[in-house]
């Protein structure tokens, strides 16, 4: 890998954070909770932690994954959606005493009930069923999802071995890694709106059964009426077996500050309330502004190579970025460095980051933030090299047929190219109409 480093920074698509190595953690230390990480769910910066990589059992806050995944496949296309009981969704949990809406084989469940169920009712038969779902076959294919996501998402600290959370030798994630599939998950279609629903949800009769079931989340920070209420605090999932304690995460935002608070291994279950309270009094006390830093303060050339020869070089900088720094920090305890291949062979999106990272001292969690770079000059250098007579075609003129395949070979190329290109800057205009929209929602 090539590096280029500047003093500043930049940020627009994470994809995922590491502290510095021999950091001074900063932020409350909690005496009955084994393990916290805070934060900034916009970038992804950790703000405060606590044993934030130790591998822990998580219990029912497995759901975020199993949720998120059910999103991603429905892509908001919820209606008339049903899902068919199996019979491993139901008898897989016998002895287990867990949580559940007592689904029956057979029973046809539309999808947005399943997701509901399992999100506030914390339904583990109705987490099979969304793993049978996302995996298009058994719940083992559903798991084996869960891993692969984790993979993508580049975790270190994870591994399921069920979509619900059932105490397991082989079932395992940190609380970093959780805030980071929570950060994922709430870019799911309709994923936050399940997350964050405090509404009673009902569940209609079905083929089987003619009861009709209610569904009301439990989270007491949630509860108006409790004494540990919290009102930043939007969405949440909460996690109990014997063998993990308490396990918590959630969404808070409280004055245009988004954050992600997950805690594992809280002894009490009023430990995991009270320190929850701790932890966000503590972010946003300390954490109020962003500082917008510009792009640009590092570039690098390189190479681009397709149909078997280099075609030129483009430009990659950092993009500019917002990040959530402690008072007496600036954009000055900031540096990054550019990760770039050898060379960018067309026909996939390139690998190419920018790495920030703030150095807090004793202010502020010093740690690394890892995201997408932006490429410029790609389009012209494509369109510069479109019907251009490479070099390894010369090598077998005359001939007309090792011409014309010399020619297909460039052309799907450069095509494949092309493709990417669009492909990537629609994704990025759909994403900022997205944000455009919410935050007029939210207006």
């Amino acid at each position: 890998m090539k590096k280029f480093t500047a003093a500043l920074c930049t940020v627009l698509l994470l994809i995922g954070t590491v502290l510095v190595p021999g950091a001074a953690a900063a932020g409350p230390a909690l005496a009955n909770t084994r393990a916290y990480c805070i934060m900034d769910a916009d970038t992804g910066l950790v703000l405060a932690q606590q044993n934030m990589d130790e591998e822990l059992h998580p219990a029912s806050i497995t759901k975020v994954m199993t949720l998120g995944l059910a999103c991603e496949k429905a892509q908001g296309d919820w209606d008339d959606v049903k899902l068919t009981v199996s019979h491993e969704d139901v008898y897989s949990l016998a002895g287990t005493d867990s949580s559940h809406i007592a689904l029956r084989e057979g029973e046809e469940v539309p999808l947005v009930d399943a997701l509901y169920a399992t999100q506030m009712a914390s339904a583990n038969d109705g987490a099979n069923l969304l793993a049978e779902y996302f995996g298009g076959g058994t719940i083992a294919d559903g798991v084996a999802a869960m891993n692969a996501q984790v993979e993508e998402l580049g975790l270190a600290h994870t591994h399921f071995s069920n979509p619900h959370g059932i105490s397991d030798e082989d079932h395992y994630t940190s609380c970093y890694d959780m805030a980071q599939i929570l950060r994922w998950a709430l870019q799911q279609p309709g994923f936050e709106d399940v997350f964050t629903r405090n509404k009673m949800y009902t569940m209609q009769s079905t083929n089987i059964q003619p009861v009709i079931r209610y569904f009301s989340q439990q989270d007491k920070i949630r509860i108006g009426s409790s004494r540990y209420h919290i009102g930043s605090v939007l969405g949440s999932k909460l996690g109990y077996t014997n063998t993990a304690r308490y396990s918590y995460v959630c969404l808070a935002e409280q004055d245009g500050v988004r954050l992600i608070c997950v805690t594992m291994q809280s002894q009490l279950s009023t430990d995991k309330y009270n320190d929850v309270r701790t932890l966000l009094d503590y972010a946003f006390a300390t954490y109020k502004n962003y500082t917008q830093l510009p792009g640009g303060s590092v570039t690098a050339q390189l190479a681009v190579a397709g149909g078997g020869q280099s075609l030129g070089t483009v430009t990659v900088a950092d993009p500019g970025v917002k990040l959530l720094l402690a008072e007496g920090l600036s954009a000055q305890d900031v540096t990054v460095d550019l990760e770039l291949p050898e060379q960018y062979l067309l026909g996939a999106e390139p690998a190419v980051y920018a790495v920030y990272t703030l150095n807090g001292g004793a202010k502020q969690e010093s740690t690394s933030v890892r995201v997408k770079a932006e490429i410029t000059g790609l389009a012209e250098l494509l369109e510069q090299s479109a019907g251009k007579k490479l070099d390894t075609a010369k090598d077998v003129e005359p001939g007309s047929s090792a011409w014309l395949l010399a020619g297909i070979s460039v052309g799907c190329t450069i095509g494949a190219a092309v493709v990417t290109v669009l492909v990537l800057r629609l994704h990025a205009r759909l994403k900022k109409r997205r944000k455009t929209a919410k935050h007029h929602n939210k207006a």
